[in-house]
């Protein structure tokens, strides 16, 4: 193997430095990566995936496979880091730790860091921040609205908020607790000063109060562009399901790859973990797979401190996943600033009291200047603005704190979910032919045994969703028998499917997680006997076993 190709994890890397780490990789790693253009982005980037696995073991398409992709939101761009981390720390650990050689020996990851590079791009160079794609929607007369238009009026190179002084309608003041921090102002109360707060921005058509604040005008939301319960209401969710290029790369990249039994999507922010099923309630799901998308999930949480949480959301990459293709699918929401500040994030969600939000906003302050230097929030700072006069400009850094973790802790976040991820690798199933067999009956003729079992977690069709879809082919056992040997009746058996060992325990005793097939062959008395028994699973893998044994 070839040395380590140098990548930090103390910044986040633009389009070109993203392709350049991963071209040095293929280049560097033969044995081990291929690098392909998976697809083409909106504004005409290539969509990169690479392929990990041991070449000399076996085919990439022919060993169960995990995929993972990150940053198909814009701003999201821990997911292509926490994406990049894992491919290194794969590669540099492969030869030296049993787990990683293990799965590069066994399972093939196929990596796409950077769904949405138009997306990433301008959120990385520019003071812009957006939800998915670059792509004008719905309104592509959006610029042409007058109302408040989100820019970094100040340039410093953020954008924040704005509050204005206003002492008879401002809804806001500063806390007693903490001057930064902003809360509501109380029913009748006269004595100010309060404000009004609006996003940095400059105003068309500025004609004084009401000052109308325009949407984004970048509405589309890549991860709401998928098949499963997709419709015209669902927010951001395109013109058709697939309209976007980003999200039919996705698509046809994991119909194109059906050995793909597990989806690793990576997210920002919340630190949690989103799992099926979305649109019903959990009794409606499969027990089993319903179990096992918990179990793995479990093994996250031990890693990372993520819970795991069942998603609301429709027309999503992990919805389209196990609704269509029976695949059990993550959406992990990567970087939790609140539990950084020691605050229940999901308490933070529900709390209403104006005195307890107070109190934990506060918390957050004090967690920015205890552990960021007070990096992370910029203190109200007075600025002219040419139309609207005096104003303070301030609030918290929306890229580098609220949204992704400061660059100096980005490598935490980064090495704890790569673990998670081959935690969920770990868990596909693994088929192995552990017993073949010569018996002689007459003559000529020969009995074959072959046992094949699956060692992995999952059945082999991953989910018994993907069997009631007929999303995952039957397994199927052959004998391919050598010259001079001859087949007496059907060399190749239906399997149907191995159970995984999640299958095992309680009432039901041991897995069925194991199959015995038999063939009979007759072998030319000058031949010597010579065949290969092959299992195909698509999902749990390839494996064949040649006898005699070389």
């Amino acid at each position: 193997m070839s040395s380590k190709v140098d990548i930090g994890f103390d910044r986040y890397l633009t389009y070109s430095e993203l392709t350049d780490y991963l071209r040095k990789t293929a280049e560097a790693y033969p044995d081990l990566a291929d690098l392909e253009s998976a697809g083409k982005s909106y504004e005409g980037r290539d969509i990169w995936a690479l392929t990990l696995t041991n070449k000399k073991t076996g085919c990439p398409k022919k060993k169960p496979a995990l995929y993972v992709d990150g940053n198909i939101h814009a701003g999201e761009v821990t997911g292509s880091m926490v994406a990049l981390y894992l491919i290194d720390y794969l590669v540099d650990n492969y030869g030296k730790d049993e787990e990683v050689t293990y799965l590069l020996d066994t399972r093939t990851f196929y990596i796409l860091p950077r769904v949405n590079p138009d997306g990433a791009e301008l959120y990385l160079t520019t003071p812009t921040q957006l939800r998915s794609s670059v792509r004008v929607w719905p309104d592509e007369e959006v610029d042409d609205l007058p109302g408040l238009h989100r820019e970094d009026v100040d340039g410093d190179g953020m954008i924040l908020q704005m509050r204005v002084r206003d002492d008879g309608r401002g809804e806001w003041k500063a806390s007693e607790k903490d001057p930064r921090l902003m809360i509501p102002r109380r029913p009748g109360e006269r004595k100010g000063p309060f404000y009004r707060i609006y996003p940095e921005g400059y105003i068309k058509d500025y004609e004084g109060e009401p000052i109308e604040v325009q949407k984004p005008r970048f509405g589309l939301d890549l991860n709401r562009n998928f098949p499963s319960n997709w419709d015209t209401k669902v927010p951001g969710g395109g013109d058709f399901a697939g309209s976007e290029p980003e999200a039919r790369t996705i698509i046809e990249f994991i119909i194109k790859h059906p050995n793909i039994g597990g989806i690793q999507a990576l997210h920002t922010s919340g630190g949690f973990y989103y799992r099926n099923p979305c649109q019903y309630p959990e009794d409606k799901m499969d027990p089993q797979d319903l179990k096992a998308t918990r179990e793995i999930a479990c093994e996250g949480t031990r890693i990372s401190g993520y819970p795991d949480v069942k998603s609301p959301n429709r027309a999503t990459l992990t919805e389209w996943a196990y609704e269509h293709k029976g695949i059990i699918a993550y959406t992990t929401e990567l970087w939790n600033r609140y539990a950084r500040a020691g605050i229940d994030l999901i308490e933070w969600q529900k709390t209403t009291d104006p005195e307890k939000r107070e109190a934990q906003n506060a918390k957050l302050l004090e967690w920015n200047d205890r552990e960021l230097a007070g990096k992370g929030f910029k203190d109200w700072t007075p600025f002219e603005h040419p139309q609207l006069g005096p104003v303070e400009i301030g609030g918290w850094d929306p890229k580098f704190c609220a949204q992704n973790p400061p660059p100096f802790l980005l490598k935490q976040e980064c090495h704890k979910n790569a673990l998670w991820i081959m935690k969920h690798a770990a868990a596909l199933p693994e088929v192995h032919i552990t017993s073949l067999k010569v018996e002689d009956i007459d003559g000529c003729v020969k009995k074959v045994t072959a046992v094949v079992e699956n060692f992995g977690y999952l059945p082999t069709c991953v989910t018994n969703k993907a069997k009631e879809l007929g999303a995952c082919k039957e397994d199927v056992a052959e004998l391919l028998p050598g010259p001079g040997v001859q087949v007496l009746g059907k060399a190749r058996l239906e399997a149907g499917f191995l159970e995984g060992y999640v299958s095992g325990g309680g009432r039901g005793g041991p897995a069925k997680s194991a199959a015995r097939f038999t063939w009979m062959i007759k072998v030319d008395p000058e031949a010597s006997t010579k065949f290969a028994v092959e299992y195909k699973s698509q999902r749990g893998g390839t494996v064949r076993k040649e006898y005699p044994e070389e």
